[in-house]
């Protein structure tokens, strides 16, 4: 097993031909991917969270890591906005960037865009210590954190359109009712 994490190395007169493995990371996601298949709905589960067990609140530190490493996903550069062939779920309404707009727009922003991605993270984190001192008044004040990272960065056209499905209702949905 242990072999596979070993780079094979070529012999003979082949070796010197060889041209080195790419270096990681190599996004494999799209941005949208990224943000409707994995920081929408975990921001959701991390918002729904009433952890009372032990193994909920465990669940949770789960969750909220993903969250958070997940903003080093979305900090990968080059990262495509749509890979070939992937489509927007719901179509572009009024005002929305293509795509192709939202990519350029954060190649030409990048430091702004990484600052969403590390606000997303710093708002992981600092559920995270609610969660591990299980701390229930500090979890409903941070799980808000992922709602108002998303919607902001969404208004500053740097992340790709998302279908509305995920954003009705939580522009408003900043405090647990």
């Amino acid at each position: 097993l242990l072999a596979g994490c070993e780079p094979s190395t070529p012999t003979g007169s082949t070796a010197a031909a060889a041209t080195p493995p790419p270096i990681l990371p190599r996004p494999q996601a799209s941005t949208i991917a990224l943000m409707t298949g994995v920081i929408a709905p975990t921001s959701d589960a991390i918002w729904q969270a009433m952890p009372a067990s032990d193994k909920d609140w465990a669940d949770l530190r789960y969750k909220v890591l993903l969250m958070a490493e997940a903003a080093n996903l979305l900090a990968v550069p080059d990262r495509p906005g749509l890979l070939p062939g992937e489509k927007l779920a719901s179509p572009a309404g009024p005002g929305d960037l293509t795509p192709e707009q939202s990519a350029a727009k954060i190649k030409a922003e990048w430091p702004t865009y990484l600052a969403f991605a590390q606000t997303l993270q710093n708002g992981a984190l600092a559920t995270l210590k609610a969660v591990d001192s299980k701390d229930a008044d500090a979890l409903v004040e941070d799980q808000g954190f992922a709602d108002r990272v998303v919607v902001g960065c969404r208004v500053r056209a740097h992340l790709l359109e998302l279908p509305d499905v995920v954003l009705l209702g939580r522009a408003g949905r900043l405090k647990r009712p």
